[in-house]
């Protein structure tokens, strides 16, 4: 009965399953559907094109070739097979517009790296051949345009046939074809002298065709060949100058850009002045062409005149100071004979008094353009150019004629008056331009007062960026009176009581004036700082902004002219003491030889200290010792070194990168000497505890020495990066051995980095240390590279390997640093504001050799341990340094320059709230934490500023 019921069941059991079978294999013959419905990548695209055969209509021919080209994926021996039934369908497709589609699928499967563009582009000239649609025979230029780019100059063969086939379509009367072929000769005329006066004769003679897009294609062409290297003949001027006055912006566009070619190629070429027998320089009558661009109807073709005539430097001193008159000046015409003049009398044919013949007649009749040198039009060009109703045109005139004005010293005078006048123009772009222009040119130039007094009005501007600009203005140039002197500073000192967040800049511009004008600073001592011959004045406060910009007016003054010192008060001389400790970047080292105060200590010689650095080096590799007693010299050496950061800047950036290496490495010789690392399941909670935060201390000091530097040499790099290799592995032997956490990104993280150190070493030809050797060697021979056998490898290497050697000193090196100067968190008073409000907080900092400015963070750490990062906006981060240029090797002086928004709930009392300045390292994330959270590793790159926030409650109303 038993074997029954076991029968019956597994009856039952097999006829559900039979029952269900059909439903479960719908959803799979679905997947499956999908699976063949979607194109296998090798041959796809022959699939697409095999359906060209079938389609009916021309619509749905170019619906496929849209396809086609947005599922473009080729394989190198369907290429011929694909080709051959494009050209098919090209040669029985009647719609124009699929055959222009078909041409430009072409140009794509060309660009393909397994395709043959020669075959390609032989293939497109015989199916022009038949075709006689405009558009299509466009097209098919343009294709072969773009394919034969990629044909390499050595087969000029190939070129040649393309120029050809160029010349041949250039009967075509469309203005398409004609711009494309005229383009192909451009771009693939071969350099060859016997084809050279042909091909450019034939280029040229396009130049007054009737459409205007061929005449500019014309003018295209001869640039192109001459950027090619064709020689061009400078007899085509006269005809390229007659073109300028065509009625087309793009036709005078191109030969402004011709032009200005010609006149800077053939400078000294004579030509003759039309309708006169007299010569000038070609780039002297190329000049006044451009200056006549000026006053353009078109405002892109007056902006490249402006632009171009600032790449003029060749150009006459007469020409060029004409520029900024817009009365024609006596030495520019052409001084006649008294021949001349009576001829002119007796071909007049018009009486008058009967005193002289044509004594009456208007001006403008005798003195014809034949007599002008200059077109009356380019008279005053940078006048029309600086008071153009476009700002692009003023900004475009306003670079030219700083350019111009840093060759020339007599130009820059004269030009003075107009770049100051520009300190009031309505957009705050051109202002800024005309102000750092000044600057850029303030070597020619000396401020007269009525100069001056226009300049110092500016200074009102609202803008800080325009008022600082200013500030660097004024730093840079030279004044020529004791009371323009007298009336700058009092004008700046006015300016920061209206403007307080100036002070910097208003201390570093007063820094500069005292340096560059000693000889006018000494006779306003006693006026600046009110001494008085018979009574005593009052001390003044110290920390009065307005007292110390005076102090570092004098003092700067007083370094290159030693006679103001005698004349300086008891208390100035303590206060130049309190300020030298102070602002050290402000105050310079002045030789107070009779007044006995501490004097400040002369920097050491960079030899000198070089030399203690090779010798704790030194000393430090050549010690076998115990571990206490390395231990002791790795600590001592490291507070040695970090003393000589504080006493020499020459060699700081050198002795911190060592330090900050030692110090590493004495936290991975304290691990290593407990052997906890190895087993630290068996630790107690606190000695886990204190073994992770080793590691995590030792992690830190590598991402450190990666980031905070920057001009270390490829070695220094690299001894860096097997460091951090080190302190990786040790990392993943502690989370696999001794946490809960998954260590498979860990492990990933370590085997890239593995193979970035093998290719970075290969490239620099550098040879591993013993550690990554090792690592290498081993990696190399396991085959499934998994968490748990990764860390098995790693612990007898580390266990074996020694400490590596710190890298030679390197003078390059700098460290990134930063300074918050505002807010200073010096203030007893706290901020209010409403509770869950926001209020802003003006921030201001000085960030110094960052490797990467994109890598910057704003830190604010609230009383409940809430972290706010900020991340700051471009435009916020401007260089410090305005005229040198910061690459990545030297590092990026930046200010920050933002507001902060801080906002948050009630609180009992007040309290303090940390800002602080971070750099990002996302590198670093990886396999620190269990749950991944949005806040970045984040290394702090100054001590926290603390000010004191108090939030209020919200009052309810009285009606309420």
């Amino acid at each position: 009965m038993a074997a029954v019921l076991k029968k019956r069941a597994l009856a039952e059991y097999s006829q559900t399953q039979t029952i269900q079978e059909p439903v479960q294999k719908i959803p799979v013959k679905r997947l499956k559907l999908v699976k063949k419905s979607q194109p296998s990548p090798s041959g796809s695209t022959l699939a697409l094109i095999s359906c060209l055969e079938g389609c009916k209509t021309s619509n749905d021919a170019l619906r496929t070739l849209l396809r086609i080209s947005d599922n473009l994926e080729l394989d190198s021996q369907d290429v011929p097979e694909i080709l051959k039934r494009l050209s098919d369908h090209f040669k029985n497709e009647a719609e124009s517009s699929v055959r222009v589609k078909i041409l430009s699928l072409l140009c794509d499967i060309g660009q393909e790296p397994n395709a043959d563009v020669v075959l390609i582009i032989d293939e497109i000239i015989s199916l022009l051949k038949n075709d006689h649609s405009h558009k299509v025979i466009a097209q098919g230029m343009n294709t072969i345009l773009k394919l034969g780019k990629l044909i390499t100059d050595s087969a000029t063969a190939v070129h040649q046939k393309l120029v050809e086939v160029a010349k041949t379509y250039l009967k075509d009367v469309s203005h398409a074809v004609k711009c494309k072929c005229l383009e192909i000769i451009g771009v693939h005329s071969p350099l060859c002298d016997s084809e050279t006066k042909s091909i450019l004769f034939l280029v040229s003679s396009y130049f007054n065709n009737e459409d205007a897009r061929v005449r500019s294609q014309a003018f295209s062409t001869i640039i192109t060949l001459h950027e090619r290297g064709f020689k061009l003949n400078p007899d085509i001027y006269a005809d390229v100058s007659e073109s300028l006055k065509d009625d087309y912006e793009i036709v005078r566009s191109v030969v402004l850009k011709l032009i200005w070619l010609l006149g800077n190629t053939y400078p000294e070429n004579e030509i003759f002045v039309p309708g006169s027998d007299h010569e000038i320089r070609l780039i002297d009558d190329a000049f006044g062409k451009i200056c006549s661009g000026v006053t353009d109807l078109s405002m892109q073709v007056r902006t490249l005149s402006a632009k171009l005539l600032g790449s003029m430097t060749l150009v006459s001193p007469k020409f060029l100071n004409q520029t900024l008159d817009k009365k024609l000046m006596s030495n520019m015409r052409r001084k006649r004979t008294a021949h001349e003049l009576a001829w002119e009398n007796v071909t007049s044919g018009e009486w008058a008094s009967g005193k002289k013949w044509a004594d009456d007649a208007p001006r403008e009749v005798l003195d014809a353009d034949s007599i002008n040198l200059m077109n009356s039009g380019a008279c005053g060009a940078f006048v029309h150019g600086l008071e153009d109703e476009f700002l692009e045109v003023r900004s475009a005139a306003v670079e030219s004629l700083c350019q111009l004005s840093l060759n020339n010293s007599y130009f820059s005078n004269l030009s003075l008056d107009f770049l100051v006048d520009m300190f009031n123009d309505e957009i705050e772009d051109v202002r800024l331009k005309a102000i750092d222009s000044l600057r850029l040119i303030s070597a020619h130039i000396v401020l007269r007062d009525d100069q001056l007094e226009t300049i110092l009005g500016a200074l009102e501007d609202f803008s800080q960026d325009v008022r600082e600009g200013l500030h660097r203005m004024l730093a840079a140039c030279r004044m020529s009176t004791t009371c323009g002197l007298k009336m700058c500073v009092e004008k700046l000192l006015d300016n920061l009581r209206k403007y307080p967040n100036d002070k910097r800049s208003t201390y570093r511009c007063l820094q500069q004036i005292g340096a560059r004008h000693p000889e006018l600073v000494l006779p306003l001592v006693p006026q600046f700082l009110n001494i008085h011959p018979f009574f005593d004045i009052p001390e003044p406060d110290v920390e009065n902004p307005q007292y110390i910009c005076i102090l570092i007016l004098i003092l700067n003054a007083a370094k290159n002219l030693p006679t103001i010192i005698p004349l300086l008060e008891p208390h100035t001389v303590r206060h130049y003491q309190y300020l030298r400790d102070t602002m050290t970047s402000f105050v310079p080292v002045l030789s107070l030889s009779d007044i006995v105060i501490s004097t400040v200590a002369e920097p050491m010689s960079v030899d000198s200290s070089l030399e203690f650095l090779n010798n704790v080096i030194n000393n430090l590799d050549m010690t076998e010792s115990t571990f206490r007693v390395h231990t002791s010299l790795l600590q001592t050496a490291k507070e040695h070194l970090n003393r000589l950061s504080r006493i020499d800047q020459a060699v700081a950036g050198t002795a911190q990168f060592t330090a900050l290496f030692i110090g590493a490495q004495l936290i991975y010789s304290q691990i290593m000497e407990k052997g906890f690392w190895t087993n630290p399941r068996t630790l107690a909670t606190q000695q886990a505890h204190n073994l992770k935060t080793s590691i995590q201390n030792l992690l830190e000091h590598c991402l450190k020495l990666q980031f905070f530097f920057v001009g270390l040499s490829p070695a220094d790099k690299c001894a860096v990066k097997q460091f951090h290799l080190k302190a990786l592995a040790l990392n993943l032997v502690y989370i696999v051995k001794g946490s809960n956490s998954s260590a498979l990104a860990p492990c990933h993280h370590f085997l890239t980095m593995v193979e970035n150190m093998q290719n970075e070493l290969s490239n620099c030809g550098l040879e591993p240390d013993n550690f990554t050797m090792a690592v290498f060697r081993e990696l190399s021979m396991i085959e499934e590279p998994k968490p748990g056998a990764v860390s098995r490898i790693l612990i007898p290497i580390i266990s074996e390997g020694r400490i590596g050697k710190i890298p030679r000193p390197n003078v390059q090196i700098n460290m990134s640093s930063a300074e918050i100067l505002e807010p200073t968190g010096q203030t007893d008073t706290s901020l209010k504001f409403t509770a869950g409000l926001i209020m802003s907080v003006p921030f201001e900092a000085e960030l110094r050799h960052l490797l990467d400015p994109s890598r910057v963070r704003i830190k604010i750490k609230y009383p409940d341990q809430k972290t706010q990062v900020i991340l700051p906006r471009p435009a916020h981060m401007k260089p410090l340094d305005f005229d040198k240029k910061e690459t990545e090797d030297s590092g990026y002086n930046i200010r920050l320059l933002t507001e902060l928004l801080i906002s948050h709930q009630v609180w009992s009392e007040a309290c303090n709230i940390d800002i602080n300045i971070a750099l990002a390292i996302p590198e670093a994330d990886i396999g620190r934490r269990k749950v991944m959270d949005s806040n970045q590793t984040l290394l702090d790159l100054c001590k926290p500023i603390k000010i004191s926030v108090a939030p209020k409650p919200i009052k309810k109303n009285i009606l309420s």
